[in-house]
């Protein structure tokens, strides 16, 4: 096993917690394009066949988007953000003077 420097582990830390939640995005964009693609080809096949004249696919069309626009935003675009303020707090908690009993 490697040793590694505080710094280095501070580094592969963020940049490991960084893929997963990065990961975590590709993985819900995916299930999201996979569900929503099968959602549309059931409401089309409805329409067609069932004469059924609402699109009901749009609605979790956009309601499951609008998660998954936030999930980009604060898992993808901004994931360093809560990465970095929970290395902070992990230092400021190590920091801390101690009580003993």
């Amino acid at each position: 096993m490697t040793m590694l420097t505080t710094e280095e582990y501070l580094e592969a830390e963020f940049d490991y917690s960084l893929a997963e939640m990065r990961r975590g995005f590709k993985i819900h964009a995916a299930v999201y394009a996979i569900v929503m693609t099968g959602l549309a080809t059931l409401n089309g096949l409805l329409w067609v066949f069932a004469d059924a004249q609402c699109p009901c696919a749009v609605f979790p069309l956009v309601g499951w988007g609008i998660g998954l626009t936030f999930h980009y935003i604060y898992g993808y675009r901004h994931a360093d953000r809560p990465i970095r303020a929970r290395q902070e707090a992990i230092e400021e908690f190590a920091t801390r003077p101690r009580v003993t009993a």
